[in-house]
């Protein structure tokens, strides 16, 4: 059997993450999510100046594969104008999916199936929301309203709590009390989320991850959008302590320690490092292990400490080996569950904010955890990194990094993105 090849994250792009509200539309409420994968695979194509030709498999993650978002990756990959003879393949682990697909693509790589991939995710919640259970919700009427998009088994209900199946919010209050993390610690993090995001924008920390996109917005101007709208940089603890508890009246997690609703789209390409050496790409990092794990349904955010527990064993690397993490937050309560776990300083994980602000646009959160991770392991002079995600029904991903010392090329990943029209 030939001997495994390395694979390298060469770039990584995305477009803002938008509100997604029926109550107060965010700015991408009236853009297609596929729209929104063009654009961001456009930016990736441009600043790499690959050929598309090259591009062996296009990999796109969402859960919801329903009307712009079925059959997404051929779709996209024709919409974006790749050669008709660059297939797409469209892939579900829940919210796992993007990071699945560039698992995917890393193996293929590795076992000499491929030598260039681009792997993303797309997700409209505007378009498509996620169910809410809380504790006045009719879950009769529920079951009704999201029928069309999933008829679960009834069989499954002899072994799982049907609300777990929806209502993460409660398998969050769950991973709570088994790890005796408390409501202070899930909203302190909210806080820290919210201004470590708000720091990295005016910073300026996402200019190379972030394409601008050129949109009309619900009331009716145009602007150019480059920044996750829904950070509040003028969040206070005192604030967040008065949000009520959003899915058990006596539970700990409320608004600011869940993920917000988003619109969004990511993409990244990996390549064999010969590949990129040929084409004078200089790698982020190089993709060092990936690890899929499951958990009780009812236990969800703990799938990404045992995803990521998998993928270390897998290197022989400890967790104190690893100089930044990023996990997908969910809730709060996910980070925080790791850092216990694992005994992580807080000050390595998700350092420039995370979902509970930045917003979870579903299918494409994944490969924002490894993106993110790779440019500001590139930032840092990091080594080692950890990217992670729990998803619905108790899945976890994972993938473990290293930044190299490469051979002298174009760091493409740190060129400016232009601003793009959907």
């Amino acid at each position: 059997m030939a001997e495994l090849r390395e694979a390298v994250l060469v770039d990584f792009v995305r477009t803002p993450f938008a509100r997604a509200s029926k109550k107060k539309p965010g700015f991408f409420a009236d853009v297609r999510s596929d729209d929104l994968a063009i654009i961001a695979i456009q930016a990736l194509m441009k600043r790499t100046k690959v050929d598309p030709a090259l591009v062996e498999d296009i990999i796109i993650g969402t859960p919801t594969q329903l009307g712009e978002q079925a059959q997404a990756a051929r779709g996209i990959t024709l919409s974006s104008g790749f050669p008709y003879e660059v297939p797409g393949l469209t892939v579900d682990r829940a919210c796992g999916s993007s990071l699945a697909g560039a698992q995917i693509g890393i193996m293929a790589i590795q076992t000499g199936a491929a030598d260039v991939i681009i792997a993303g995710g797309i997700e409209s919640l505007s378009h498509f929301p996620n169910p809410v259970i809380t504790p006045d919700t009719d879950l009769l009427e529920l079951a009704r309203e999201f029928s069309a998009r999933g008829n679960p088994n009834p069989k499954m209900a002899a072994r799982i709590d049907e609300s777990t199946m929806m209502g993460m919010g409660i398998t969050a209050e769950s991973v709570a009390d088994m790890l005796d993390i408390s409501r202070e610690e899930m909203d302190q993090w909210a806080l820290r989320s919210n201004l470590r995001a708000a720091a990295a924008q005016k910073d300026g920390k996402l200019k190379h991850e972030i394409v601008p996109v050129e949109v009309k917005l619900p009331d009716g101007t145009v602007a150019t959008v480059d920044y996750d709208q829904d950070v509040r940089p003028d969040s206070t603890i005192e604030k967040i302590r008065t949000l009520p508890p959003v899915y058990k009246p006596d539970g700990k997690v409320n608004a600011a320690s869940s993920s917000k609703e988003s619109d969004g789209a990511s993409m990244a390409m990996f390549m064999s490092k010969e590949k990129a050496r040929e084409l004078g790409l200089k790698p982020m990092v190089t993709a060092r292990s990936v690890a899929v794990a499951g958990c009780d349904p009812a236990i969800m955010g703990y799938s990404a400490y045992l995803a990521s527990k998998k993928a270390l064993e897998r290197t022989g690397l400890s967790a104190s080996d690893i100089d930044l993490w990023e996990t997908n937050e969910a809730f709060a309560v996910v980070p925080l569950a790791l850092i216990k776990e694992f005994g992580v300083d807080p000050e390595r994980m998700n350092v420039n904010g995370g979902a509970c602000c930045i917003g979870h646009a579903v299918g494409a959160s994944g490969i924002r955890m490894l993106g993110t991770l790779a440019h500001e392991m590139n930032r840092r002079g990091s080594r080692y990194g950890v990217a992670s995600i729990c998803g619905g029904m108790g899945q976890g991903t994972a993938v473990v990094a290293e930044r190299e010392e490469y051979w002298d090329g174009r760091s493409a990943f740190l060129e400016p993105l232009e601003s793009a029209k959907p």
